[in-house]
């Protein structure tokens, strides 16, 4: 396979791209990657990256990229927001349509939020045919709580107690002040946005086909009853399944280079 390196314009700025191109093969499908938010897009990078090329082999065209504020693109992450997202998102995939008019069918791709954010996509254009979400988050408020809990936790683990309440932060944030989740400085536009996050209440494209797989760590968990309520959304050849992989999107202790389960349903799906 080849893969290139590029970095793409959007707003004027420069989103780093990395294309995985089947070798000697011209793919009529392609996929492009979602990553999730802040330290989750840093633990899940090496199993995008397999994941990617495990697409590849099957004649997909890959391409990962870093939303402006993340990883090697421009900006800061205290400035990101959801309308870049969404830009710098329409900047990658009229670049691969402008590079590869042989393909004709498009899917995203996205582990927790930035499954999140595909399904949000694909609810805004007319042109994502397919939808691989592993662990989506559906609620943006309870994520976001869950986020402010980390900063909670980050305080007690290091000044054994917490000296800035939850309330506090969403009143730094109101006032200005970037609050810090693990190193990455949240802003408050960008928070009530991702707070406000609803995918049941977004309208999909009839013709939209969704893989969604939920994560498990005990094969005998059973469905979540809102993925199971989700999936409903979507046309009858969407499917709903469990895969067993540890939550390598946060800090264990093994190395996760790649999730084998889920990419190899992920694969029976696509057929």
């Amino acid at each position: 396979m080849n893969e290139i390196l590029r970095f793409i314009g959007a707003e004027g700025k420069r989103v780093f791209s990395i294309e995985h191109q089947p070798d000697g093969n011209n793919p009529s499908k392609a996929y492009i990657f979602i990553h999730p938010f802040a330290e989750e897009k840093l633990w899940s990078h090496r199993t995008y990256v397999s994941t990617a090329r495990a697409f590849c082999e099957k004649n997909i065209s890959v391409t990962r990229f870093d939303f402006r504020g993340h990883g090697d693109s421009d900006g800061e992450f205290s400035e990101s927001s959801l309308e870049k997202h969404f830009a710098d998102i329409d900047s990658v995939i009229n670049t691969v349509k402008a590079a590869h008019p042989e393909i004709v069918s498009f899917g995203l791709f996205g582990l927790r939020l930035g499954g999140t954010i595909a399904a949000l996509t694909a609810a805004s254009r007319n042109d994502i045919d397919e939808l691989i979400l592993w662990d989506p988050v559906l609620s943006g408020e309870r994520y976001m709580q869950d986020i402010l809990r980390s900063n909670l936790a980050a305080q007690m683990a290091v000044k054994g107690k917490v000296e800035i309440t939850r309330d506090d932060l969403i009143q730094n944030m109101k006032s200005g002040e970037p609050i810090n989740i693990e190193g990455y400085y949240l802003n408050y536009s960008y928070f009530e946005e991702l707070s406000a996050i609803d995918l049941f209440k977004q309208k999909y494209p009839e013709a939209l086909k969704c893989c969604l797989l939920q994560v498990v760590r005990n094969p005998k968990q059973p469905l979540n009853k809102q993925y199971e309520k989700f999936i409903e959304l979507f046309n009858n050849e969407s499917m709903l399944d469990k895969a067993h992989e540890e939550q390598f999107w946060k800090e264990i202790k093994t190395f996760y280079n790649k999730a084998d389960n889920l990419v190899n349903h992920s694969l029976m799906w696509l057929g």
